[in-house]
């Protein structure tokens, strides 16, 4: 399908940035696989790296080493490990022992520690450097001390004995109030998957008397090159440079014999709404949230891109209308972000209007003509936040100019009629949950399955009523006055 409109149509002329060309593309049109604009290859033992220049801020380098390693690879026994290899990295490696790690990273003005310097997810572990570059002796070493992680943490008795009150300490932090409510939200939405039971911060238990062999083991199972990237994105004079510090300090390392795939866990649907009323003394308030479950969607085509946007157009049109509904004398809320079980059945019965989806369509050229406008502007860490998820997610990553230009070409042609096909994804019928939470009991899980009920009854007989808009003049004055 041609995509192409006009350069010289009105909404080209509205929204600027003329000198963007249009594209020509087709809707199985696949992006190129490799990032764009960034030096990228793999090493013979498997690592996978990527290198740009970025002078955002100036004299400053964003590193990381992604690991495709999290918590879901656990076993019982092990159910927090992952998370302690994390903190253990900056307690000592084969190279830099008794924290030397944290004192270089104190001595060149860089934040420091576990934590601070690293993630641990149920997919994988991410650690992140934030280094001058005004010496070269200083990137070397950095880039050293992310060599150290990928093979070469040290987990002895004594290690593992020294950070057990750290990662205590942080477990702890988790049980506030929010932390409850997010670890019983994540338990049902993953109910019948081995996501449920491995939250990365793990157990209590296993965080008390876990053994250093345990986590070595972990470790030594787990942590292979071919299952990272090391990413690197600064003020950098030469990226050919940095390429080659990266293969000197991983570049010796061996590709270990039979390292094990790392598996898929499928999170499965289910038939029936799950339903969930929290009650939580700290809450600062009460709040309805409807979560639904989809298959997560693949980026590898113009028409994947093309329904991704279809669906943030969706969102956006759909979030204008709770901020309406916000702004009335009387709300039923006084904020709201994510979809509500009525407002999206109203959708799927009269869609949005054109009028909507034309506010959504200015909104999104702004916000893209903008992005292209201060393309120089890009920090270094948000690069290389990019990078890290296209190693671990496959997204892609093509270029603030080709998606601008993407972008200019497809959102003219997404009518309303395309944009509320959406709603259908989102149904109260099947593989979603609905939770309640509040500071004292007061709904039941059959009050939720009652409201559900009766708005789905509502839709499938066709009582519910269209959205009333206000009118908006497209011009403040409509007669004109004479001049003078």
């Amino acid at each position: 399908m041609d995509l192409l409109p006009t350069e010289n149509s009105p909404i080209a002329k509205k929204h600027g940035f003329r000198s963007l060309k249009l594209v020509n593309v087709e809707f199985d049109q696949e992006f190129q696989r490799e990032p764009f604009g960034v030096d990228y290859g793999r090493l013979d033992n498997g690592l996978v790296y990527y290198v740009r220049s970025n002078s955002k801020p100036r004299m400053r380098a964003a590193l990381a080493l992604a690991v495709k390693v999290g918590s879901v690879l656990e076993e019982e026994d092990e159910r927090g490990v992952a998370h302690i290899v994390e903190h253990l990295a900056f307690s000592a490696t084969k190279r830099y022992t008794n924290h030397d790690i944290v004192k270089f990273l104190e001595s060149i003005g860089a934040e420091f520690g576990a934590c601070q310097n690293a993630v641990t997810s149920a997919d994988e572990t991410v650690y992140e450097l934030f280094v001058p570059v005004d010496k070269p002796e200083l990137l070397s070493q950095a880039i050293s001390v992310l060599a150290e992680f990928s093979t070469e943490i040290r987990v002895s008795k004594e290690d593992l004995e020294k950070e057990r009150g750290a990662v205590m300490e942080e477990y702890r932090g988790n049980r506030n109030a929010s932390g409850r409510m997010q670890d019983a939200h994540w338990a049902l939405m993953m109910e019948g998957s081995r996501y449920a039971e491995r939250l990365p911060i793990g157990l209590e238990k296993v965080i008390r008397t876990v053994s250093s062999e345990t986590v070595k083991r972990f470790y030594q199972k787990w942590y292979h090159l071919h299952n990272m990237a090391v990413i690197a994105v600064g003020d950098f004079s030469d990226t050919q440079t940095v390429v080659e510090l990266i293969k000197t300090h991983f570049g010796e390392k061996n590709l270990a014999p039979d390292p094990p795939i790392i598996p898929l866990f499928p999170v499965p649907s289910h038939e029936e709404p799950r339903f969930s009323c929290f009650v939580e003394s700290e809450a600062a308030g009460s709040a309805v949230m409807i979560s639904y479950k989809m298959p997560a969607d693949e980026l590898k085509t113009v028409k994947d891109y093309r329904d991704m946007l279809a669906e943030s157009m969706f969102l956006h049109a759909l979030n204008q209308r709770f901020f309406k509904i916000s702004r009335r004398k009387n709300p039923p809320y006084f904020s709201c972000s994510a979809a509500a079980d009525a407002l999206v059945a109203r959708v799927r019965l009269h869609g949005f209007s054109e009028r909507e989806i034309s506010v959504v369509r200015a909104l999104l050229m702004s916000e893209i003509e903008s992005a292209y406008l201060e393309r120089d502007q890009m920090q270094s860490t948000s690069l290389r936040d990019e990078y890290i998820q296209h190693f671990i997610n496959d997204e892609p990553v093509i270029g603030i100019e080709y998606e601008a230009q993407l972008q200019k070409t497809i959102l003219p042609y997404l009518s309303a009629s395309e944009v509320s096909k959406f709603a259908e994804k989102l149904q109260t019928s099947c593989s979603c949950v609905l939770k309640t939470i509040e500071p004292r009991a007061s709904a039941t899980i059959d009050d939720l399955k009652n409201v559900v009920l009766k708005i789905n009854n509502l839709e499938k007989e066709g009582n519910i009523s269209p959205w009333d808009d206000e009118h908006i003049p497209e011009e403040i004055v409509n007669i004109k006055p004479n001049p003078g």
